[in-house]
């Protein structure tokens, strides 16, 4: 008998234990504390506009032809959400089948007048610009400019269809 009251003890022991929860388990969950993603920046760099260059064009002593060219960070609404060093390559070469017009000097401005690199009869002018990161896209504008001084004791030996000059223009964009 003492067994008996010994275990009906202990059943009402725990069963008000439970129910006064000094027994009871407690679990709780919690979902999505903290979600992230990443998505890469927008890096953007196009040929601007319409650029002025064309080819054959006809060129004698004491003449200039004026080309412009320019690129951008932008591309409609898109525009590029870093900042972006630029370098330049103006290639002053010859033609196909053709030799240089030795005498011609080309120079490049940029759109505020400096000069950032002239080359006489062929060569590679380089340089550099930037596009700082702004909220607005940018385009930057330069002018190629292809001379002929004259040199009367000279500008007979150029004359004819063996000699042709070629301007070309490469930029490439890093990420700053």
């Amino acid at each position: 008998m003492k067994k008996v009251l010994t275990i009906v003890a202990l059943v009402l022991i725990l069963t008000s234990s439970v129910i006064a929860g000094t027994l009871a388990m407690y679990t709780t969950t919690i979902d999505n504390i903290a979600e992230g993603s990443v998505v890469a920046k927008e890096f953007i760099l196009v040929k601007g506009g319409t650029d002025t260059f064309t080819k054959n064009v006809k060129i004698a002593p004491s003449e200039t032809v004026d080309w412009q060219f320019s690129v951008k960070n932008y591309d409609g609404s898109v525009i590029s959400e870093t900042g972006m060093d630029l370098n330049f390559a103006v290639d002053v070469m010859a033609e196909n089948g053709k030799s240089v017009i030795a005498p011609l000097v080309v120079t490049v401005k940029d759109s505020n007048g400096n000069i950032v690199g002239t080359v006489n009869s062929s060569g590679k002018i380089v340089f550099n610009d930037e596009f700082a990161l702004s909220a607005t896209g940018q385009e930057k504008t330069y002018t190629v400019s292809v001379n002929w001084p004259s040199d009367n004791n000279l500008d007979i030996n150029y004359a004819g269809a063996d000699y042709g000059t070629a301007v070309k223009v490469s930029v490439t964009g890093t990420q700053k």
